[in-house]
């Protein structure tokens, strides 16, 4: 092949992913945009993301108690955490208790 047609598919292979990327990326994009992209909800409760105190939400308090049954189980297994564990479920009753 000659220097001057390999110049030649050279620029034309360079011309050509320069129209086809941009294409792609709007043919690709396209469908993205009205999808959303998050599920919808029709009907329940929806959990309050920002409550206005963290500690009268149910999913914080349920995660803290399964943090705080984590720490007694070590207590009782290993003896570790014990000091930690006791003031934890009794913090963990109080925030219960202000949540009813």
């Amino acid at each position: 092949m000659p220097q001057r047609q390999a110049l030649a598919l050279g620029c034309a292979l360079l011309l050509g992913a320069g129209i086809a990327f941009p294409a792609g990326l709007l043919v690709g994009g396209s469908g993205a945009a009205g999808e959303g992209g998050s599920a919808r909800r029709t009907s329940g409760e929806f959990r309050k993301v920002y409550p206005p105190s963290i500690y009268g939400d149910p999913y914080f308090l349920e995660q803290q108690r399964h943090n705080v049954e984590a720490l007694e189980q070590v207590c009782r297994s290993k003896g570790e955490f014990c000091p930690v564990a006791q003031p934890m479920r009794r913090l963990l009753a109080d925030l219960e208790k202000d949540a009813s």
